[in-house]
This record gives C-alpha cells, sequence and structure tokens, in this order.
C-alpha cells in the first residue's frame, strides 16, 4: 500500500502557500502531498471519499486544564443544566451523602451562582443542611471559587481567625464574623487535604475525556494548570503509555514547579510553557513589580511565560513585564497572555510590538455573556474578549476551551468568535467578530504556533495527518470524523457515508 489518498473534500489547508485543495495523500502518518501533486502521487493507495465535506487539520485546544475534566465526570454535577437553586443543590447533596461512609468526602461542581434562583453563592450553612456528615467541596463553574460546609473548612483548618492568604480571599458572615465557606482563589490549600481520586477511577475517567476531545476533532491539547511538575509529567505519561491518553499533549509547568520536567519530550508528551498566575482577587497577587521580576528571571533562564490575567489592570501588568523582558534580553520567543477578557487601551499595539501572543476563550460569550451583559460596565462590553482587535493590530489569537469552564467543543468556540452571541441570543461585542476562516485558524494554525508544535495546525507536506472532518464550511458546522495519522479514531454518531474505505 502507497498510503492513504482523501479525496472528494474541500481542503481547508490553512496553509498560506495552498490555502485550498480537493485531495491529501498521507503516507506513514504525516502528509505526503496536497492537490494536485497528492492524486498524481496516488496510484494504488487506500481511498477515502470525503464526499464533499469539508476536511481541516485537527483542532488543538491550546488551553484546557484535563485532570481538572476528568475528575469532574467522577463528581457531583451542580452546573446550571443540571440544577437551578441552592434547594436543587441541596437535593443532590443529600443524595450523594446517603450513599456514602460519614467523613468520606463530597466532592461537587459546576454551579454558577448568576444562574440559580437565588442569584447568591451557596454558604456553609446551606452545604451543612445537606451533608453535616461528610466534608464537602463544591467547585464554581469558574474554577476561582469553592464553597466548603463546616466539616471541610474544619479539615482545611479554616477558622474566623484565619488570615486570609496572599491573593485569595475568605468570605465572612455578618452577623458574626464566621467563614461563609466561600473561598476565592484558594483553590491550593483547598486540594491539599481533599483525597486524590484513586487511580484507575481517574485513568478511566481521562480516557473517557480524551475521547470526548477525539469527537469534538482535537487531537492534541495544551494543558495549562498552574501547579503542574514532575509528579503531573509522570502521571501523563503513565497514562499515555497505558493506552488511556490518545491525545497528543503540550504540558505547562507551574512556576513554582519551573524545571522540575524534563526537557527531551516524550513521543507525545513535552514540557511548555511556564504557567503563572496572576490573582485578582483583592488586588493583585504578585504586584506589578513582582511579577515583572519572576517574567524576567524566567525570560533570562530560557523559558517562555502564559501569564493568566483577565481583566485591564491583570493584562496591564503582564504586558509590561514581558515587555521588560524582551527589552532587557532580546531572544526570539513565544511568550503568552491567558484569557485577556479586557485589553487595555493601546494594549493589543504593544502586545503586537513585543510578540507577545493571546489564547482566548471565546465560547465564554456564550456560556456567560449574559452575564457580563449585566456585571460588566456597559461602556466596556465592545471591548470584551476582543479578537477582533487584537488580531486587526497584528497579534497572533489562539482559541481554547478552559475545559472543564466549558465544553471540550471547539465548533462552540469558532461560532462564538463569528457570531458573538450569548446563550440567551443578546450580542456582545459584535465588532469584535472575525470570519469562519480566522476563527478556524485560532483552534489550528495559531494553537500550533502558540504551543510550539510545529508539525500541528496545517495540512501540508510534512505535518502530521490530524484532520477533521467537518459537515460544512460554516460555523453551523458539526464534526464528522476525526483522523490521526490518517486512520479513523472517533466517527460521528450522525449516520454518514462510509468514509473507512
Amino acid at each position: 500500500m502507497t498510503g492513504t489518498l482523501f479525496d472528494n473534500a474541500r481542503v481547508l489547508t490553512m496553509d498560506p502557500a495552498r490555502p485550498r485543495a480537493t485531495a491529501v495523500l498521507v503516507r506513514d502518518g504525516a502528509v505526503a502531498a496536497v492537490g494536485g501533486d497528492a492524486l498524481a502521487a496516488s496510484p494504488g493507495a487506500r481511498h477515502i471519499d470525503c464526499a464533499g465535506s469539508v476536511l481541516a487539520p485537527a483542532f488543538i485546544d491550546a488551553h484546557c486544564h484535563l485532570l481538572a475534566t476528568a475528575a469532574r465526570t467522577c463528581s457531583v454535577d451542580c452546573s446550571p443544566a443540571a440544577v437551578r437553586s441552592i434547594a436543587g443543590i441541596q437535593a443532590r447533596l443529600r443524595e450523594a451523602a446517603a450513599g456514602r461512609r460519614p467523613g468520606a468526602w463530597i466532592r461537587a461542581v459546576g454551579y454558577d451562582e448568576s444562574r440559580l434562583e437565588e442569584c447568591r453563592h451557596p454558604t456553609r450553612r446551606d452545604l451543612d443542611a445537606a451533608a453535616p456528615l461528610h466534608p464537602v467541596r463544591l467547585l464554581h463553574r469558574s474554577g476561582h471559587a469553592v464553597v466548603l460546609n463546616t466539616p471541610a473548612l474544619r479539615l482545611a483548618g479554616i477558622a474566623a481567625d484565619t488570615p486570609e492568604p496572599p491573593g485569595g480571599v475568605i468570605e465572612r458572615f455578618a452577623d458574626d464574623g464566621e467563614p461563609s465557606g466561600l473561598l476565592l482563589e484558594m483553590g491550593d490549600a483547598v486540594d491539599r487535604v481533599v483525597p486524590p481520586l484513586p487511580y484507575e477511577e481517574l485513568a478511566s475517567a481521562v480516557d473517557a475525556v480524551a475521547h470526548t476531545f477525539l469527537a469534538a476533532g482535537v487531537t492534541a491539547i495544551c494543558d495549562a494548570t498552574h501547579t503542574n511538575g514532575a509528579r503531573e509529567w509522570d502521571l501523563f505519561a503513565r497514562l499515555q503509555a497505558e493506552g488511556r491518553l490518545p491525545l497528543d499533549v503540550t504540558l505547562m509547568e507551574g512556576a513554582g514547579c519551573a524545571g522540575e520536567m524534563p526537557e527531551t519530550p516524550l513521543p507525545h508528551l513535552r514540557r511548555g510553557h511556564v504557567k503563572v498566575m496572576l490573582s485578582e482577587a483583592g488586588g493583585l497577587t504578585p504586584d506589578e513589580s513582582e511579577l515583572a521580576r519572576i517574567v524576567v528571571d524566567l525570560h533570562a533562564r530560557g523559558r517562555d511565560v502564559a501569564v493568566h490575567a483577565v481583566e485591564e489592570r491583570a493584562v496591564a501588568a503582564a504586558i509590561a513585564a514581558i515587555e521588560a523582558a524582551v527589552r532587557d534580553m532580546p531572544r526570539p520567543h513565544r511568550h503568552r497572555i491567558e484569557h485577556a477578557a479586557l485589553v487595555p487601551r493601546g494594549g493589543a499595539a504593544r502586545m503586537a510590538r513585543a510578540g507577545i501572543s493571546v489564547v482566548t476563550q471565546p465560547a465564554f460569550l456564550y456560556h456567560s455573556g449574559d452575564r457580563y451583559l449585566r456585571e460588566v460596565p456597559q461602556e466596556k462590553h465592545a471591548r470584551l474578549y476582543p479578537v477582533g482587535s487584537l488580531a486587526r493590530a497584528g497579534v497572533r489569537v489562539a482559541a481554547s476551551t478552559d475545559a472543564p469552564v466549558v465544553p471540550a467543543s471547539p465548533l462552540e468556540g469558532v461560532r462564538a468568535a463569528v457570531e458573538r452571541r450569548t446563550s440567551s441570543g443578546a450580542t456582545v461585542g459584535p465588532g469584535q467578530a472575525v470570519s469562519l476562516r480566522r476563527a478556524l485558524a485560532m483552534w489550528t494554525r495559531a494553537a500550533a504556533e502558540v504551543c510550539g508544535v510545529a508539525t500541528r495546525g496545517r495540512i501540508a507536506p510534512g505535518a502530521a495527518a490530524d484532520f477533521v472532518l467537518l459537515s460544512e464550511a460554516s460555523e453551523r458546522a458539526e464534526a464528522v470524523a476525526t483522523y490521526v495519522r490518517g486512520e479513523l479514531v472517533a466517527p460521528s454518531p450522525v449516520e454518514r457515508p462510509d468514509l473507512r474505505a
């Protein structure tokens, strides 16, 4: 056999040298030829008729949290799709408690106070009423807030006289000053006391989540968890070796663990950026001067940074820190800012000049846009998640899901980037919309560039033969099939012509 020919396709190559084609030849897991060259070199090749569908490079999720996504599937679902009120959360916790011995932890996830009937965060008193004999951790949809009940607060060592840690907030009841149970930006303190999932349970969940990504057209991810270090490297390597993680993974390294991971990559696992968390709860932590020191030091050590920054002050601080680093020691770099929901005026031009990329999450507009329209000052609506103006300024913009914050669905993000619509149908900053082609590029070519995976994100000779077959060339497209190294790995449940031979 001389390879596999994909033809009768509308090929979106994401390669500026040849943007479109109708055929692709694959040999040994890589693209061998495109267009007429593929047809000329294909005698004897296995033939896959794409039936006029769109063939694009497989998607790359440039910022997600795989282990957290897997852990959520093993937790009590308190997302807006599952519950509408605090009473609904309590009912789910009571059900979970009934099946556990007293003292066993209950993990619950996904609540969004803005979508609850009470329009407030639950408190420890609410959780105590449902599960008084079990420590409960209720994680916010964003991952940046958590509510603990009284037994969990006790185990975490949080009491009335506990000082707030740098960058964290302990909310307290107005009547007695006791902790309400709501903690902001304190996930690390909580994670230290919650026992980890048994390996087999976690591995099974990772396997299921990985196949969810594959079904959505994603074959490569960048895990952006800020606590990643040697332990996570070993865990990801084991999961891949056992066949539980059939994705190509770039693993960010937490700033507190910088240098722990090996520089030498494995076949489908490599060390990525150093993740620098910039907390915006109660002021910036670290502050601007400390952030600059951290970034300059990492840059001098040859490491690229990914700075978590959401609002204007944080984004401005991240820009200034990276500018200082590249000014003091010019060198090629791939520094990036994660999220950048609001960019200060003039910030896009500064990012372009400094070579700073942005990895953002357009689907947040769909899932949280109605809350943004209520809570963000109206004069800032036109600048929320400013993908359009960043792109026009020449900033490289890649897209991601930040799963588990939103579902692992790139095409949902593509639609949001093009339409800028919320779940209720309202529009957020329509001037920031981008074309379908640019939206797809954010999930392919741009994502590969910001993650440093040169053989991905395009269909060109020598590139990895990872493809997604789309139902149509529009923002309403669906993933029909996913191919890894030219082999079908995730057919859609939607009935289509047999695409395997």
